[in-house]
């Protein structure tokens, strides 16, 4: 499984190498709410637009643990850019999301249990540019990940370079 995350891991990062002389670049940190795991979480991204209109995204978040579970998934959505004036953008995405959820009840009854799932994203979001370099964002998406499909809010910052 070790394999599997870090082979994940370096395919975002030579996709956003790749990419990374085409267009505005953003990372950034959100804080998260998941409805299937009832838990806040943290994450990290990094946004790279190819075009003025579309933009990719790896996005990696951990949800904390609550009543022995926790969760993380690893995101790569893709998100069309619509201007609604020069400082407010709103998107839909897509993409492909990892989850793994592990529920640990060591405490009570001694094992532990891990789950791996591929699933798909879907969702809309919006953008502010509260400064010359940096924005605000809102974002729902949907990840449909079978016995585990969950809405996920997240509210952001992140900074375009």
């Amino acid at each position: 499984m070790k394999k599997l995350i870090v082979l994940i891991g370096m395919m975002f990062f030579v996709m956003s190498s790749a990419l990374a002389q085409k267009g505005i670049q953003t990372v950034g940190v959100h804080l998260a709410y998941g409805t299937e795991i009832k838990s806040v979480g943290l994450g990290i991204k990094y946004q790279n637009n190819i075009t003025d209109a579309i933009r990719f995204e790896p996005s990696i978040n951990y949800f904390f643990e609550k009543d022995n579970l926790d969760m993380f998934d690893i995101n790569f959505n893709a998100h069309y850019l619509l201007p609604l004036d020069s400082n407010v953008r709103v998107y839909p995405l897509a993409g492909l999301t990892y989850t793994r959820w592990s529920w640990d009840s060591a405490a009570s009854e001694g094992w532990d249990l891990t789950q791996d799932k591929f699933g798909v994203n879907l969702g809309a979001g919006a953008e502010f540019d509260i400064a010359d370099e940096w924005l605000i964002n809102f974002e729902l998406k949907y990840q449909l990940v079978k016995d585990f499909d969950q809405a996920v809010f997240n509210i952001g910052v992140a900074y375009m370079f």
